[in-house]
């Protein structure tokens, strides 16, 4: 019984970590569409939102005993760290190269 409970709070909190990634790859998608002050608006508000959110959800989910701490919380890091390495890769190459190669000096 101890392992079924195990690999539930593993796999409720890596589901956690990967619909927060994927929701936050949709978001800046969408933001990256938008003019810079609505791009800084929709990613910086989206994820207040989306941290709030998470947080809240897990916190519930740990106060009602729903699942082993360890493992669920271990696993919803374990991936939430995978997801924005990944998500910061994907605002770095969707950024054009004069704003990358540009010197904080200089404008855009």
């Amino acid at each position: 019984m101890m392992a079924v409970e195990f690999w539930f709070s593993v796999g409720l909190g890596a589901g956690i970590g990967l619909l927060y990634g994927l929701v936050s790859y949709l978001g800046y998608k969408r933001a990256l569409l938008a003019s810079h002050h609505r791009f800084l608006l929709l990613a910086l508000g989206g994820m207040t939102v989306r941290l709030l959110v998470v947080v809240s959800l897990i916190a519930v989910i740990l106060s009602l005993s729903l699942v082993q701490a360890t493992p669920f919380v271990g696993a919803f890091f374990a991936v939430f760290i995978v997801a924005l390495v990944l998500e910061v890769l994907a605002l770095h190459r969707r950024q054009p190269a004069r704003a990358r190669n540009a010197s904080p000096d200089e404008p855009l």
